[in-house]
């Protein structure tokens, strides 16, 4: 069964890359559409949407869900009901990640709730959908993957696609070198049993940031939300 986690670019290879500030104007917020399926061996074919928003800046990235109204007004008649609960119910909740000038990051779940910033420590990062991947995650690809490729066409604006074979994998990616994002990628295995998408479009920023609104929250540690 599919587990509903962030869904990150494809398995290509991780690097901290150029500062981006030596970037031209990269997109400060996207909107990113992420869609897999596959098909078991019974025939079935299962498939997983969901949809995210991406804030950035050099070394703030902030990942929010988008979360239809009537799930969240469900969520919270059956989670907070007046009765309220011990345990971080974080599920699909903002991460806020930010980078030092050493390239160390520190990793936070937003519980807007709750009004809590849950710290999360790297063994605990495959919990929240973070690959630890900086880069990777800011970008949708690491750029210095695609350095030793050579883009199978360019156009009049410059986006350059890209054609990658991994394993049994074919993959087309079109990438944005200006704006510095992936545009789409698509993911297809040989046999046609699996496949996935990310799209991705610029969006207008958020103002204020969403980091910026966080007066008065208190800090929690993950592993303390876990006994």
């Amino acid at each position: 069964m599919m587990v509903a986690k962030r869904i990150m670019a494809l398995g290509l290879v991780a690097f901290l890359g150029l500062p981006l500030s030596a970037w031209a104007q990269p997109a400060s917020a996207l909107r990113v559409e992420y869609h897999q399926w596959q098909v078991g061996k019974d025939g079935v074919r299962q498939e997983l949407s969901y949809t995210e928003k991406l804030y950035r800046q050099e070394n703030a990235l902030w990942v929010e869900r988008e979360v239809p109204e009537a799930a969240q007004r469900d969520h919270d008649d059956h989670h907070h009901g007046g009765l309220g609960h011990k345990h971080a119910d974080v599920v699909g909740a903002p991460l806020w990640i930010q980078r030092n000038d050493n390239g160390n990051v520190d990793v936070k779940l937003v519980d807007r709730y709750e009004q809590r910033l849950i710290d999360i420590a790297p063994p605990y990062y495959g919990n929240v959908g973070y690959d630890g991947h900086w880069m990777e995650t800011w970008a949708l690809v690491d750029p210095a993957s695609l350095s030793s490729l050579e883009p199978s066409s360019v156009a009049d604006d410059g986006v350059e696609t890209y054609q990658i074979q991994r394993g049994s994998q074919h993959i087309t990616l079109v990438w944005n070198p200006e704006r510095r994002y992936v545009v789409s990628i698509r993911a297809r295995d040989e046999h046609g049993l699996s496949g996935r998408t990310i799209e991705a479009k610029e969006i207008a920023d958020s103002e204020p940031a969403p980091w910026t609104t966080l007066e008065g929250y208190k800090n929690r540690d993950y592993s303390d939300l876990l006994d």
